[in-house]
This record gives C-alpha cells, structure tokens and sequence, in this order.
C-alpha cells in the first residue's frame, strides 16, 4: 500500500511538471521551407542516327568457298549505344543471314574476316547496323558479290593471287594446287587440318610473279600418312605492293 501511494505521487509529480514546462515554454512552430534560385543545364536530346561507311567491292567480285573475305566499314557516334547489340555484322546470301557479329563501338574503324562457306550464290553482301541510345538507327551494305563452291573452275584475274581448286579432289593418293603470284613475293602454301593444325608445308619462300603448282601426296611434314577427311591448303603471299591469303579445300580418301 505504502508503495503505490508513493508511486501515485511520483506519478502526479511529474504531470504537474510537465504541464509547468509546457505551459511556461515558447510555442512551436514548423520550420519553413527554404527559398532559393538555380538552373539547370539543358536537356540534350539527340536526332542525328549514327554513321557507317562501307568499304565496296569491285563489280562482279567471286570468291570461292574457302576464302578469306575481308570486310572493312567505319561507324561512330557522339550518343553510342547502350548495349553491344546496337551495333551489328551480317552476311546475307540470298535473303538470310549467314553469319553475323556484334562490333564494339569504343573505335570507329572495324575489319572482319569472313570465311566465305560453300554455297553457290550470286546475292552475297554485307549489312553493318547501328542504333544509338535515343533509338536513332543507320544501316549501310555492300554491294552484292557471288561466292561459288570451292571446286568450280574460277578463271584468272590478272593482277590478284589466285589458287585453283584442288584437282582432282576428293582425291588418293595426291592433288595438284596450282597458283599464280601478281609480283615477286614471300609465299608459304600449308596444308592444315579440319581443327587448324598444320599438317604439311609445301611450299615457303621467295617467288618470282607467274605460275606455280604443287603437289600433296597425302603425307604429314615427318612422312607419316594422314587419315581419310576433309584437309585444308592455305596459300599466303606478301609482295612490295600486294598481300593476300587464300584457302582452299580437298577430301582425302582412305
């Protein structure tokens, strides 16, 4: 009893002080907002699709299936996109897309190397697209070019290193390559496996310009015979004012 009774008091002692202070306190008010002045920079919004240019070839360009294709284009822009997709490669033959790739636009200079497949097809060109952060999108493509499979006859352009088709092919126990250098040059013809191992050189060194042929029976460079399959010969050349390189394909059967 004593015990609630004090805390009665102490209960009431506090009330009567907090009422005290409250009463005798200066009144509250909420704080006010502050006022003030600034600008802001202005929104830029951007109209002006990105650039590409691409690198065109010359009318009535063949490859063969096998070759090396080099495409060359130059893209930019001051807004580039916000994902890797926006700037894209493609090769289309004949309406579908064959082969395509993503480029980077942190360089406005880009090269692919197209391995050109084997299809017979006169509608083969290249489309390069871009699309910027505000949806801006250019696409620019090259002319058409034909790709032929690599055992048709290809006749010979003066002035280009050219490999002929392996003859005969599929072939055992040997194939004929024929080839024609456009200047005096360095020149290295190797045969390679399906998975890129170098099977066999046959041929490296300094050449003068004209006609040339070789021949692989079939043996790796330590005289060992190679299995049945498919088998790849690459003819490389570097001139004074011309290089190139340029593969071809050939069945070895068992």
């Amino acid at each position: 009893m004593l015990a609630n009774a004090i805390n009665r008091k102490y209960f009431c002692h506090t009330v009567a002080m907090v009422l005290i202070i409250a009463a005798s306190g200066a009144s509250v008010f909420p704080a006010q907002a502050g006022v003030g002045e600034g600008i802001s920079e202005t929104a830029i919004i951007d109209t002006q699709p990105p650039w590409i240019t691409v690198d065109q070839f010359p009318e009535f360009t063949v490859f063969q299936g096998g070759d090396t294709v080099l495409f060359h284009w130059q893209s930019g822009d001051s807004h580039p996109g916000t994902v890797p997709e926006h700037f894209t490669a493609a090769v289309w033959i004949d309406g579908e897309v064959a082969s395509n790739l993503i480029y980077h636009p942190d360089t406005d200079d880009f090269s692919w190397e197209w391995i050109a497949p084997e299809v017979s097809s006169a509608d083969v060109h290249l489309e390069v697209q871009a699309r910027d952060a505000f949806g801006n999108f250019t696409s620019e493509t090259t002319n058409s070019f034909t790709v032929l499979l690599s055992v048709t006859s290809v006749p010979r352009v003066a002035g280009e290193l050219n490999l002929a088709a392996p003859a005969p092919n599929p072939f055992n126990p040997s194939t004929k390559l024929s080839f024609n250098l456009p200047e005096p040059g360095r020149v290295a013809l190797t045969v390679f496996d399906p998975r890129g191992r170098r099977v066999r050189t046959l041929l490296r060194g300094q050449r003068l310009a004209g006609d040339f042929e070789a021949r692989w029976n079939g043996m790796d460079d330590q005289g060992r015979a190679m299995p049945g399959g498919v088998y790849i010969f690459v003819l490389e050349f570097h001139g004074s004012s011309h290089s190139d390189r340029i593969s071809r394909k050939a069945v070895l059967i068992p």
